[in-house]
């Protein structure tokens, strides 16, 4: 499609992105540990031959499919819920490691030196994020439910063959919402929520690394 114009690919070579095929393996386990405390734990891994991704490579800034030759993802997810009464709270943490090596489709977006870095050595895909978490708490008081909840993150990945990450990020969000019975209408919800009360920036991309 891009025949002719400043888009036009150097070479007609390894185009065709291949078909992604894995093996995923999943355990997993909840415990209800108290009447009010369950807990859970999930761990993964997925082997991938083929893995595909995706990036915006040169100036016009569409997404170009391309594979690795092999991936590996896996991590461990955990979970813990408490409800007493009127009380509610959660935390979630997940760590996990998302990685390919060798260019085998599409080598034409790469320069000579990260492609030589890549078909050597395990690289972290772009979105990867060592590790994430959440957290919330919630109380209901006199039929309205009051809540807050943290998101954080390690960073995603940048810099040469995405060997680096951008700085950790947080983020605390407010709310509150209370049901009404209203005359022929039934039940009508309402919900007040506040973003990112501190007024929190970050940055999720810098225009470095693998395809971004």
């Amino acid at each position: 499609a891009f025949a002719g114009t400043t888009n036009a690919l150097p070479s007609d070579a390894n185009t065709a992105v291949k078909s992604e095929r894995s093996n995923y393996f999943d355990l997993g386990i909840s415990h209800q540990l108290t009447p009010h405390l369950t807990l859970g734990l999930d761990a993964y891994y997925r082997d991938v031959r083929h893995l595909q991704d995706e990036g915006q490579f040169g100036n016009a800034l569409l997404y170009s499919a391309f594979n690795y030759e092999r991936g590996r993802i896996y991590g461990l997810e955990g979970s813990a819920n408490y409800r007493n009464g009127n009380f509610g709270a959660y935390l979630n943490l997940a760590v996990s490691r998302a990685q390919g090596k060798g260019i085998e489709t599409g080598q034409f977006h790469f320069d000579a030196d990260e492609l030589a870095y890549i078909n050597n050595h395990w690289v972290n895909l772009d979105h990867d994020q060592r590790l994430t978490a959440s957290a919330g708490v919630s109380y209901r008081y006199s039929g309205t439910t009051y809540s807050s909840d943290v998101l954080f993150g390690t960073g995603l990945r940048n810099g040469f063959a995405n060997t680096d990450h951008l700085p950790a990020y947080w983020q605390m969000n407010l709310g509150a919402a209370r049901d009404f019975n209203l005359p022929t209408l039934g039940k009508f919800k309402t919900r007040l929520t506040v973003l990112n009360i501190f007024d929190r920036s970050y940055q999720l991309r810098d225009g470095t690394g693998i395809g971004v």
